[in-house]
């Protein structure tokens, strides 16, 4: 049997026509391609264990800070908190919380398996797992080390916001490694692609809907409010993790003196740029428009070479979230490991 490619171009109306391979041919390509798959593998490994550590930290902001204050911030881990203290009062057994919350994402996974593709499947499963399993480990720990008493004593509003500030963490190295822990996100995507509301709204929806469920069965507002801080904390915890904590600054520099305030750039913060060219909407007169990027540092020094350069100069300055490339971080630092969806 004779190996075929793809056709190089179809067209015409006539029949795509295959381009023989050879068999060396064949075998290069298929060498080719295992390497790759060897070369990937590593950052691989590396992006599932960083989801493991994320699920792990994760799990310890639920044990320690939020299961024990009875606070449920929303998700399927607050849902089963609901649930993990109702099942004391109903069966006379408190059930485990990791074990309640495997048990309601894998409804929420197969749901979204079918309406998001299998592409989100291994990291999805991985993180539900890891992410189950972590918690119950953490709350049984708790007891046999003799932390119960501690733990129980600490003030809500700190568990709550510590807590908060932990399962931020956990959930951004999870995110920033393209992982999920399943749970209102995925309700949100489905929800978002099938209706004309955003994903975004929907998980909030989904969140406020486990507060007030919670509201009404501790009978205790203060739970509920406290629930409120630690989705806000988590929220901007998970972003500073994705994005970093910026220390570059974009600058857009709008003069008329383009050699001057270039040699500031090249040689007095040893920078470069992109230079665009503009047309001012009152004068028309042509403006060169120079768009840089310097840490905190460096921008200082950038204001006082451009404005003794050029006192009339215009400047736009901008906090850049992440910055990649020559002179920061290299792109394929930043995206190592990520190249794959599995």
């Amino acid at each position: 049997m004779r190996l075929r490619m793809f056709p190089r171009e179809t067209g015409g109306g006539r029949r795509p026509r295959l381009i023989p391979m050879d068999p060396q041919q064949f075998r290069a390509q298929r060498e080719r391609w295992m390497q790759e798959t060897r070369r990937a593998l590593p950052g691989l490994v590396r992006s599932y264990a960083s989801i493991a550590l994320g699920c792990l930290v994760m799990a310890a902001g639920y044990s320690f800070f939020l299961i024990p204050q009875r606070i449920a911030p929303g998700g399927v881990y607050g849902l089963a908190t609901v649930f993990h203290y109702a099942s004391g009062q109903l069966i006379g057994h408190t059930l485990p919380t990791g074990m309640l919350g495997l048990a309601l994402n894998i409804p929420l996974f197969f749901w979204g398996l079918r309406s998001l593709g299998m592409r989100f499947a291994a990291r999805t499963v991985f993180g539900i797992a890891f992410g189950s399993i972590f918690i119950d480990l953490l709350s049984y720990s708790i007891p046999l080390f003799g932390w119960a008493s501690s733990i129980e004593a600490v003030d809500p509003m700190l568990a709550a916001l510590f807590g908060g500030l932990i399962i931020g963490v956990g959930l951004g190295v999870i995110f920033r490694n393209m992982g999920s822990t399943g749970g209102t996100d995925i309700a949100g995507q489905i929800l978002g692609r099938k209706t004309n509301i955003s994903v975004g709204v929907w998980m909030m929806i989904v969140d406020a809907g486990v507060v007030l469920l919670a509201a009404w069965y501790f009978r205790d507002l203060n739970l509920s409010l406290f629930a409120v801080v630690t989705i806000f904390v988590c929220g901007r915890v998970i972003d500073t993790v994705i994005e970093g904590q910026s220390r570059s600054r974009a600058v857009m520099i709008i003069s008329e003196k383009l050699e001057t305030i270039r040699e500031a750039i090249l040689f007095g913060v040893s920078r470069t740029g992109t230079l665009f060219e503009g047309t001012g909407l009152y004068r028309g007169r042509r403006k060169n428009v120079i768009l840089c990027v310097v840490n905190r540092k460096e921008l200082i020094l950038l204001e006082q070479l451009v404005a003794r350069a050029d006192p009339e100069a215009f400047l736009v300055i901008s906090k850049a979230h992440e910055v990649l490339g020559e002179g920061f971080i290299p792109l394929k630092d930043r995206l190592h490991g990520e190249g794959t969806s599995i």
